[in-house]
C-alpha cells in the first residue's frame, strides 16, 4: 500500500487548482467585519464573494506555526500538537447517548458529566470535548455554558470548546480565561481549541467566521475542517475534493492570521463518501483512508498540523460493521501520523450517539495502535540469548523466569479481547464483546479521581455560568 498517494506532481496540481478556485471562483464570506478586513488587506470583495490573491494567502499561511502546545488547568496536562503527535479526544456533537443498561436516550447534563469523567479517567484521551453529548435537558440558548463548565470542573485537561457560534465561543473563552488566570495567561498558554467547519462547498458562514475570529483574538488554536462528502458537498472525484479542502482551509488560515498573526491553525481532513443508496455519509471506507493519507501530505506541504477523524463509523448497532469502519478510520490516522485525532472514542450511528460501550472498545483499539507505535527494540536484553540457550531445543518458555518477569510488560493482554476455549467461554457466561465492554466502561468510570478545582476559581466560573444563563434564557 502506498502511504503517500499523491506524487509531487499531484500535490502541485491540487495546489494549483486550489489557488485557481480562490482566484476565479472565490469563496462566500458571510461576515461584514471580516469582509471589511479582507478588503483592507487588498482582496477582491464583491458583496460577500471574496476572490483571493494567491501570493497573499501563502504569505498569511507562513505566519501559522507548524506545532503548538495546549495546556489544561493543570500545567502537567500539556500536550504538544504537531510532528505526528496523535493526540486523541473523544466524540463530539452527538445529541443522543447510549449504554446497554439504560438504552438510547436524549443526551443530558448528567450524561455529559459522566462521559467527561469517563474520558478523564482513561489513559488515551489527553484532550476532552465539551460537546461529548448534547445536554438536551437544558435550555438550548444556555446549555453550552454548563457543558463547558462540566469540562472545567471535572477535568483539568485541555479541551475542544463547544463553539457553534461566535457568542457561544466567546462564552467558552470567558470561562477558559477565568480558569487560566486571566486573558494574558490564556494567550500565553492556550487551553482550548476550536473546531470550525466551512459550509462546503466554498462558503464561510457568519457562525463559523465569528467562531474563528473569537478564538484567534485570544490566540487559541483552530482546527479548520471542511465537511466534505464526495458526491454531495464535494465533487465525487477525490482529487477535486482535495482541491476544495485546500481552498477552504487556506482561506480560513488567512482570515485567522488577519485577526492575530501567529494563531495556530490545523488542517482538518474529514473527507468521506456518500452511500448513494441512502444519501448518508459512508464512514470508515477506503476513500476516507486515502484522503487522510493525502491530508498528511498536504498538511506537510503547508507546514500545518493535521487533524484526523478518529473512530468514525456509519453503523447503528455496535456490531461488525461499526467495528470494521471504526478500525479503518483509526488506522488511517495512525498511518498518516495525524496530530489531533477528534472523535477517537465513543462515536456511533454516524456521530448521532455517544456510546459508552464504544468508548471502552475504542480505548482498547487505541491502546493496540499505541503498542504498534512503540515498535521493536533489538539489544542484548531483548534478544535473550542466555534464555534461549538455557531452554534449549524442544524446551518450553512458558514457566521460565524470563517469561514470568516480563510477560505483563512485553505482551499486550487486553481486558476485553481474550483467547479462550469454547467450554471456558460458555462456563463464564458466553459474554460477547459488547457485554464485556459494559463491564469495562464501568470499571474505568469507577477509577475516576476528581482533580479538584480551587474554590475561588470554581465560584467565579459558577457566577459567570449562572449570570450568563439567566441573560440568555431571559
Amino acid at each position: 500500500m502506498n502511504l503517500s498517494p499523491l506524487s509531487e506532481d499531484d500535490l502541485d496540481r491540487v495546489h494549483a487548482q486550489a489557488m485557481r478556485i480562490l482566484t476565479e471562483v472565490g469563496i462566500e464570506v458571510h461576515d461584514e467585519d471580516m469582509c471589511r478586513r479582507l478588503t483592507e488587506a487588498g482582496q477582491s470583495v464583491d458583496g460577500t464573494r471574496v476572490r483571493w490573491d494567491p501570493d497573499w494567502v501563502v504569505t498569511q499561511l507562513e505566519l501559522a506555526p507548524d506545532r503548538f502546545t495546549l495546556q489544561g488547568r493543570n500545567p502537567e496536562r500539556r500536550v504538544e500538537i504537531g510532528g505526528g503527535s496523535l493526540v486523541h479526544s473523544p466524540v463530539g456533537g452527538p445529541p443522543f447517548a447510549h449504554d446497554n443498561e439504560r438504552g438510547r436516550r436524549d443526551g443530558s447534563i448528567a450524561d455529559h458529566i459522566e462521559l467527561v469523567r469517563l474520558a478523564h479517567a482513561s489513559d488515551v484521551l489527553p484532550v476532552l470535548q465539551s460537546g461529548t453529548t448534547e445536554a438536551q435537558d437544558l435550555d438550548y440558548n444556555s446549555r453550552h455554558l454548563e457543558m463547558d463548565y462540566s469540562i472545567l470542573r471535572w477535568s483539568d485537561r485541555p479541551f475542544i470548546l463547544y463553539g457553534t457560534s461566535g457568542p457561544k465561543t466567546r462564552d467558552s473563552l470567558t470561562l477558559a480565561t477565568i480558569a487560566a488566570g486571566g486573558r494574558e495567561a490564556l494567550i500565553d498558554r492556550p487551553m482550548v481549541i476550536g473546531i470550525v467547519n466551512p459550509n462546503s462547498p466554498l462558503v464561510w458562514d457568519e457562525l463559523m467566521v465569528q467562531t474563528l475570529a473569537a478564538c484567534a483574538e485570544v490566540g487559541q488554536p483552530v482546527a479548520i475542517t471542511p465537511f466534505l462528502l464526495a458526491g454531495a458537498s464535494a465533487p465525487v472525484t477525490l482529487a477535486a475534493g482535495l482541491s476544495l479542502l485546500v481552498a477552504e482551509t487556506l482561506a480560513g488560515v488567512a482570515m485567522a492570521q488577519l485577526i492575530r498573526p501567529g494563531t495556530p491553525c490545523v488542517l482538518g481532513c474529514f473527507f468521506n463518501g456518500v452511500d448513494m443508496r441512502s444519501g448518508g455519509p459512508s464512514l470508515g471506507l477506503p476513500e476516507s483512508v486515502l484522503t487522510t493519507l493525502a491530508g498528511r501530505q498536504l498538511a506537510s506541504r503547508y507546514g500545518l498540523p493535521l487533524r484526523g477523524g478518529g473512530g468514525l463509523c456509519s453503523g447503528i448497532p455496535l456490531d461488525a460493521q461499526s467495528a470494521t469502519e471504526s478500525t479503518m478510520s483509526l488506522w488511517a490516522t495512525y498511518l498518516a501520523g495525524c496530530d489531533l485525532v477528534v472523535h477517537a472514542a465513543g462515536w456511533l450511528e454516524g456521530g448521532l450517539v455517544a456510546s459508552y460501550e464504544k468508548f471502552a472498545l475504542d480505548f482498547e483499539v487505541i491502546r493496540m495502535f499505541e503498542r504498534l507505535r512503540d515498535g521493536l527494540t533489538v539489544d542484548d536484553d531483548e534478544l535473550a540469548f542466555d534464555t534461549i540457550a538455557e531452554v534449549g531445543p524442544g524446551g518450553l518458555f512458558l514457566a521460565h523466569e524470563h517469561t514470568l518477569a516480563r510477560f505483563r510488560t512485553d505482551v499486550f493482554m487486553s481486558p476485553l479481547f481474550r483467547s479462550q476455549a469454547f467450554p471456558t467461554w460458555e462456563k463464564q457466561g458466553s459474554l460477547r464483546a459488547e457485554q464485556v465492554a459494559t463491564q469495562e466502561w464501568k470499571k474505568v468510570l469507577a477509577s475516576y479521581v476528581d482533580p479538584g478545582i480551587p474554590d475561588d476559581v470554581d465560584a467565579e466560573l459558577r457566577e459567570y455560568v449562572d449570570r450568563r444563563s439567566a441573560e440568555l434564557e431571559g
